[in-house]
């Protein structure tokens, strides 16, 4: 029987893994790829690519299809598996807090795949302060643990002598995976496949309790047009618990044109998308963070300024 190479990417939140399914979506040569993502929203999918979407399923003109994840990694499999013989490759973008060497086994219960290996990307301006954290600590040293290749990424914000230091510190962390390193996720895609150990057990390995990282979530939602200096305001008062903030927006100074958010850490990043065409014009924010995280009540009051008309 046909067996599918099955792909995990992973890597703590912020650390480049959607830009990296971004490339592979625009490079896939004459591999097609079934993509199973946490958000279509912030895959960055080329509109001249889309050929169908099926509410869950985007086709792509290539002969790639993406395929959300909803509230079951495992149902999004079965969907993608019903499609195998349209398919080369199974590659899934495994959310930050997650142990991508664990959803890796599925395909040592699958008898339709084949595990293909686990890549791993580190932000190099944070990985050590992550993996030092007390609440994701354990979660960061796990990914890279699990990791076939790490993809030291971001090296252009830290200098060279910190680079090189931060690749000896992961090194001494794996168990032997070769360490990449990039900008902006740029890395040849054959470097991410065919990373499975020669031998690889066929079995998956006893089961393990692994506790989840308590990561909290807010989340804003308006169909009112945003104010983009108060949300940037308000973004840049948040506390170091805030992990990650992600976001597509309308602003007010730019109704028509959907406005794309990020923001790992200090840094935040904010670019112009597509318009909004037919979609429902509504704004959505989500923030994740630690448990010292500000409560809802405070973080509604910090953003409230730029949902406020009169500020527009």
């Amino acid at each position: 029987m046909r067996r599918l190479p099955f792909t995990v990417i992973g890597g703590f939140l912020g650390a480049g893994k959607t830009t990296l399914l971004n490339r592979l979506l625009r490079t896939t040569g004459d591999r097609r790829f079934a993509v199973l993502v946490n958000d279509f929203g912030a895959v960055d999918i080329d509109s001249r690519l889309v050929v169908a979407h099926g509410g869950e399923t985007i086709s792509l003109a290539n002969g790639c299809i993406c395929c959300s994840i909803g509230d079951s990694l495992v149902m999004a499999l079965v969907r993608v598996l019903e499609k195998a013989d349209t398919i080369d490759h199974v590659v899934v973008e495994a959310s930050g807090v997650a142990d991508p060497a664990r959803i890796a086994e599925l395909a040592m219960i699958e008898p339709m795949l084949e595990r293909d290996g686990v890549v791993v990307l580190a932000d190099a301006s944070s990985v050590r302060d992550r993996a030092a954290d007390r609440y994701v600590g354990d979660t960061v040293q796990r990914q890279i643990d699990g990791a076939d290749l790490l993809i030291l990424n971001k090296i252009d914000l830290v200098t060279p002598a910190q680079s090189a230091e931060i690749a000896a510190w992961l090194q001494s962390r794996t168990a032997g995976a070769r360490i990449v390193p990039a900008i902006h996720a740029d890395v040849p895609v054959e470097a991410l496949f065919g990373l499975a150990p020669t031998g690889a057990a066929d079995t998956p390995a006893p089961a393990e309790t692994v506790q989840a990282p308590p990561i909290r979530r807010w989340s804003l939602a308006t169909n009112s047009p945003v104010h983009r200096a108060a949300l940037l305001e308000a973004l840049g008062a948040l506390p170091t618990s805030v992990l990650r903030a992600k976001g597509i927006l309308r602003f007010a100074d730019s109704p028509r044109q959907r406005s794309v958010v990020h923001m790992v850490g200090p840094r935040i990043d904010v670019r112009s998308d597509a318009p909004w065409g037919i979609a429902a014009l509504r704004s959505d924010l989500v923030l994740l963070g630690t448990p010292d995280m500000p409560d809802d009540a405070e973080l509604n009051r910090l953003f409230e300024s730029a949902l406020t008309p009169a500020a527009q």
